[in-house]
């Protein structure tokens, strides 16, 4: 059995779900200066060594290792109905049951592969975002992008609740990437999506709540997307008495219409939270910013986030698609961005 297998498309992406809180940060990432790459570029003591290294390995005993360990991080069982890897050249690709061979054209830059284990590599999320666009819907690759890219983690094969942690790629990381690999398979349509996907969100409803904005109106959305996540608008001296903030930050903002967007979920309903919601809303609306509020209870109804969405088009200043034909496209959107958080928002 040759070595290292490389892990990607869907098997990667099924690994970054379990496994991105603890992951290696990315050498693509610009967040990191250069002292924290340096490190990272170390020889890794603590591998798990799986046995992928026994002499006359069978290919069906590999596939069995990488199964086992791939499980054994979370992965159900049923998702890995069979391994996809990567290979550099055509004449390097082999069909052992078990694996799906991909094959990338070029040497893979190894600044793309993360070591997971001994004789285990893993395509990173840059590369796998491309390699995405031949599974995923454009739906589906739009919200992968906004996780990339954001300050949270949701993983999509467990119920339990997301996380909060450090912000891994940037877009700007994600298009170089693309830039880089135009030629490669998928790069011309990942890059069309990264024209709709934004740094920084902090939380899965305010990535659905800026898809429900960006999306293309074919799609259900409002085909807007020149917004700013988490815009900071920091409070004038003559406004301070009315704020106990210095600042406030707009979770989804359209600044050529001074347009805010808050998404308030369960969490808001606390009685000191809601008064610092009220708070933000007054100072912000005295600047002059136009404020929206979404909560958890129109996302979960319809028409409720129909009306909203109305009123954030008119806001922007855009066409309010009234027909039946929009309505259903919109909450097969508002259905597709809440189905992994039913009774969570």
């Amino acid at each position: 059995m040759d070595l290292p297998i490389v892990l990607s498309h869907k098997t990667a992406w099924l690994y970054h779900n379990v496994a991105r809180p603890s992951e290696p940060l990315s050498r693509a990432s610009s967040l990191y200066d250069e002292d924290s790459l340096a490190n990272e570029a170390e020889p890794t003591a603590n591998l798990p060594k799986l046995g992928l290294d026994a002499k006359g390995l069978r290919a069906s005993t590999a596939v069995g290792i990488v199964t086992d360990y791939l499980v054994s991080l979370g992965i159900p069982r049923e998702e890995l109905d069979h391994i996809d890897t990567l290979v550099n050249f055509d004449f390097e690709r082999s069909t052992p049951a078990g694996f799906r061979c991909h094959v990338f054209g070029a040497p893979v830059p190894p600044c793309h592969l993360i070591e997971v284990a001994e004789g285990l590599l893993v395509v990173d999320e840059a590369m796998c975002f491309v390699q995405a666009g031949s599974w995923m819907s454009e739906l589906e690759q739009l919200e992968y992008g906004y996780e990339i890219c954001a300050r949270y983690h949701l993983n999509h094969l467990s119920t339990g609740d997301y996380i909060e942690m450090g912000q891994r790629y940037t877009v700007a990381d994600l298009i170089a990437y693309c830039n880089e690999n135009r030629s490669r398979q998928g790069a011309i349509r990942a890059a069309a999506a990264l024209k709709r996907v934004h740094d920084g969100a902090r939380s899965p409803m305010e990535t659905a709540t800026a898809i429900m904005v960006v999306a293309k109106r074919s799609q259900g959305g409002l085909g807007y997307a020149k917004i700013e996540l988490n815009h900071r608008v920091d409070v004038p001296s003559e406004f301070k008495y009315l704020a106990k903030s210095g600042y406030f930050e707009i979770d989804v903002y359209a600044p050529a219409s001074g347009t805010g967007i808050e998404y308030n979920g369960s969490d808001h309903l606390d009685k000191q939270r809601s008064a610092s919601d009220a708070e933000r809303m007054t100072v912000l609306s005295a600047l002059g910013f136009r404020m929206i509020v979404l909560t958890g209870t129109q996302f979960a109804h319809q028409l409720q986030l129909h009306r909203a969405m109305n009123a954030i088009a008119l806001a922007m200043g855009l066409k309010c698609d009234r027909s039946e034909a929009f309505q259903k496209r919109q909450n097969d959107l508002r259905e597709f961005v809440i189905r992994h958080w039913d009774g969570g928002l």
